[in-house]
């Protein structure tokens, strides 16, 4: 056996234990047998010679395709050349290993199973009936399962006198006769079947299927919001066009620095979602470079946190030119101190890249030009900035007050523009539906003009990348006469969103401008709450249903009468609107 076949560290072994490991990957067992006794028995007296266990790869054919030693408790298995098989198809190789007691399959190496959707794994021991084998393999989920596959195991047979009918359930299966030959497993019909099945199932959970798979990691330490968070999150899978198959959330003040969630835990995690077929592992609050790159080690799937799926839903909703380009330099001031060398994280921008020598030069320039970029899109946003100062400058000159809208995503921003202004702005039941900042003029009275600005929705912890790429855009917000900050009434995190808007405006340096607040969705209140709400509510408190135009006519006065003590338009001897139905 090659050299390069034989994995783990055998710098303290005597020459002739190495001998040995060499001729164990020249070993060869029928391929319809899932081990031999002989090879099993080798194998377990030379792991206990060691004191260390061992694990032999087996391909269909019955060869031996690599040798790996580990230590007393756990083997690191190698990475194989090519990927996971697609569309339920398995690894085509088998696992056997050596457990030094007689304790059943572990955690990790049913993790391993299916991670690296191998054929099946076999744990080979010594008990008191001798040597012994415990057995596991991957099948396919009950029907309308979450999950597309799931684990099977059969209960602990002895190699030398059972022989597994793998074709049946466990519950089916019989004791077999006395005297029975050594593991008479028809293995290469029981993978040909299973294959088949798998290949099925899979098929057809993707036909049903909705979008990209993922399964969700947030890490939380407690307290109310909590559960707004993990709404808001799964709010914000809808809106990318993720179907959330499973959210898994763990208690502790702060992820764990290594791998977000810890590393038994995380395998779990990536156990299930691999069951689930999931393609996606998002996690929340954001992964650091360093959380990205361990979790990728562990896992083929694509890995993503909060801050790369808003970013992503940005992309999808960009329209304008100034826009995308101001998504794309968030992306880029984003992704940039994540391009640190191989690993499939953060949208795969690092994959393939690892290594020295060459694969470093390639990710120096992959560097090099991300910055050329930025430093590109930086320019032409500064010109788009100018433009915008100029516009802002004519309308100072011309006296032409702006009243700005704001509030958090999905608050009804866009739903009160149109409603006011007689438009027809994309307002969608999902988070950032609206991105690109709308402008519609208003009369207060007849020959007053009156400017009114739709803005991007606001978000709890609005990435840093984000908020300085829109900084031009949200500078509108800074230099208004007016805010109207729309809440949605019907969110039981209502007072949350409040309070994030109302930090982020003061990040914007809009802090000490006018506001209204506006609660928006009372409809969607009973009679009784929203009566509540009224009596609770100050002067400048105004409650409206924006697709509902009756509702607004207080509130376009009270904007109104705003402009009109501070100046900036004429008094209405009528307000606009009375005389429409």
């Amino acid at each position: 056996m090659s050299a390069d076949r034989l994995h783990g560290d055998t710098a303290n072994l005597k020459s002739s234990q190495s001998r040995a490991l060499q001729r164990l990957g020249e070993r060869r067992v029928p391929a319809d047998r899932v081990v031999s006794a002989a090879l099993a028995r080798d194998l377990l007296d030379l792991s206990h010679q060691l004191g260390r266990q061992l694990g032999l790869f087996i391909d269909r054919r019955g060869q031996v395709e690599a040798v790996i030693l580990g230590d007393a408790h756990s083997l690191s298995l190698p990475e194989f050349a090519r990927v996971r098989g697609a569309l339920g198809r398995l690894r085509g190789i088998r696992l056997i290993v050596t457990h030094l007691v007689p304790d059943p399959l572990t955690r990790e190496e049913l993790a391993d199973l299916a991670k690296l959707r191998l054929d099946l794994v076999a744990a080979v021991h010594r008990g008191p009936a001798g040597i012994q084998l415990d057995l596991a393999s991957l099948t396919p989920a009950p029907p309308r399962a979450a999950e597309v596959f799931t684990i099977r195991t059969w209960p602990r047979v002895p190699v030398s006198t059972l022989s597994p009918d793998l074709s049946t359930r466990p519950d089916e299966q019989t004791p077999p006769p006395p005297g029975a030959p050594d593991l008479p497993v028809d293995f290469t019909g029981f993978i040909r079947e299973l294959e088949a099945r798998l290949v099925a199932a899979t098929t057809d959970a993707r036909a049903e299927a909705r979008g990209t798979k993922a399964t969700a990691l947030v890490v939380h330490g407690g307290g109310p919001e909590v559960a707004a968070r993990i709404a808001e999150l799964r709010e914000l899978c809808r809106t990318a066009g993720i179907q959330l198959m499973d959210l898994v959330t763990q208690r502790r003040p702060q992820p764990d620095p290594r791998t977000f969630f810890g590393q038994g835990k995380l395998r779990e995690v990536i156990v299930r979602a691999l069951e689930q077929d999931c393609e996606l592992l998002i996690c929340d609050p954001d992964l650091t470079p360093s959380q990205a790159h361990a979790i990728a080690e562990e896992t083929e799937l694509k890995v993503i946190d909060r801050t790369t799926l808003i970013l992503d839903i940005f992309a999808q909703h960009a329209r304008s030119a100034d826009g995308k380009l101001q998504v794309e330099l968030a992306q880029l001031r984003y992704m940039l101190p994540r391009m640190v060398g191989k690993g499939t994280a953060m949208s795969r921008l690092a994959g393939g890249i690892g290594g020295r020598g060459p694969g470093e030069t390639k990710l120096e320039i992959d560097r090099r030009r991300a910055k050329e970029r930025i430093n590109a899109l930086t320019r032409r946003l500064d010109e788009l900035r100018q433009r915008r100062d100029q516009r802002r400058a004519l309308r100072r000159s011309t006296n032409v007050p702006v009243v700005a809208i704001v509030g958090y995503t999905n608050a009804g921003k866009s739903s009160l523009l149109n409603t006011v202004t007689q438009s027809e702005v994309l307002a969608e039941n999902k988070l950032f539906a609206t991105l690109d900042p709308t402008v519609r003029r208003i009369r207060f009275p007849e020959d007053r003009e009156v400017v009114l600005l739709d803005t991007v929705g606001f978000i709890r912890d609005l990435p840093p990348a984000l908020l300085q790429a829109f900084s031009a855009t949200l500078e509108e917000v800074a230099d208004a006469d007016l805010l109207l900050l729309v809440v949605d009434a019907s969110d039981p995190d209502r007072d949350q969103q409040r309070s994030a808007v109302e930090a982020i405006l003061g990040d914007l340096g809009a802090g000490k401008v006018p506001r209204l607040l506006v609660f928006n969705k009372c409809d969607l209140l009973d009679a009784e709450e929203l009566a509540v709400r009224r009596a609770e509510a100050g002067p400048d408190t105004f409650f409206i249903t924006a697709l509902d135009r009756r509702s607004t006519f207080p509130l376009m006065q009270a904007i109104e009468n705003h402009l009109w003590e501070r100046g900036m338009i004429e008094r209405s001897p009528t307000f606009p609107g009375d005389d429409e139905s």
